[in-house]
């Protein structure tokens, strides 16, 4: 997979490439969530829409190649370039949360059930660390 070999290169090297991109996103029509963009250039963005609101809460930062590396490498740990969740038919108002990882023309996209994802303990690892270095928690 040129995902996963991508990020174990980056990890090794200790450096992160500028055309690095990783996008979670959990939002939902009715009940909002948060969407994270984290880019190898240092740039990260977080939007945070709640329930019921129209607009989201943006936070926009710089992030250090130290907190890049963090990510990259938990990235690595959870193989996080893997679908694990089964495909079935959705039950109504389920929310899904998507990973996308970009390294140039290399792309994984996996998911979850957002009412999956303590236990899996998987994409909200993911989202944790994201939301840490995006600011203030939710």
């Amino acid at each position: 997979m040129p995902t996963e070999s991508e990020l174990k290169a980056i990890s090794a090297s200790g450096r992160v490439p500028t055309n690095l991109s990783v996008t979670y996103d959990d939002v939902h029509g009715l009940w909002g969530g948060a969407f994270i963009m984290v880019r190898g250039s240092g740039g990260a963005e977080r939007r945070e829409r709640a329930r019921g609101s129209v607009e989201p809460k943006v936070f926009e930062v710089a992030v250090s190649q130290q907190q890049l590396l963090e990510l990259v490498n938990l990235l690595v740990e959870l193989e996080a370039w893997k679908q694990q969740t089964q495909d079935c038919q959705p039950v109504p108002d389920e929310s899904r949360a998507t990973l996308t990882v970009s390294i140039g023309v290399q792309e994984s996209r996996v998911w979850e059930r957002c009412h999956e994802m303590a236990g899996n303990n998987r994409l909200s690892r993911i989202k944790t660390k994201m939301i840490e270095m995006t600011g203030s928690n939710q």
